[in-house]
């Protein structure tokens, strides 16, 4: 008897051959806003956690475009860019909020909230 390999996490996407799938990264609790911003831009295709994809969702939405172009930008299929879209709807996504303002809230916001 052969042991076989764990199944990933439930939060990462899988190719269907019990592999992660190489462009989706585990949720760390952390939003990289440089990475949604490459994402959602097109730049270039940069690994993602489910967050930061959908994030990077919203903003390419906000910019007025469709979810054709979401599924070329974020290298997914039009099947999940139509899924991402109606999440970005559902959770209240639109206006997109600001990455860096939440991530570096002004020194006086800090000291209010204390």
């Amino acid at each position: 008897m052969t042991a076989s390999a764990p199944n990933p996490p439930p939060t990462v996407a899988s190719q269907g051959d019990g592999m992660p799938a190489p462009w989706v990264l585990p949720e760390d609790g952390i939003v990289d806003p440089i990475a949604v911003e490459i994402a959602a831009a097109g730049t270039r295709r940069v690994a993602l956690t489910a967050t930061e994809r959908l994030l990077a969702a919203a903003r390419i939405l906000a910019a007025g475009h469709h979810q054709t172009e979401m599924a070329r930008r974020l290298g997914v299929s039009y099947d999940t860019a139509r899924t991402l879209a109606a999440l970005v709807r559902r959770f209240g996504l639109l206006p997109v909020p600001d990455l860096w303002a939440l991530a570096y809230p002004p020194a006086d916001a800090e000291a209010s909230a204390a």
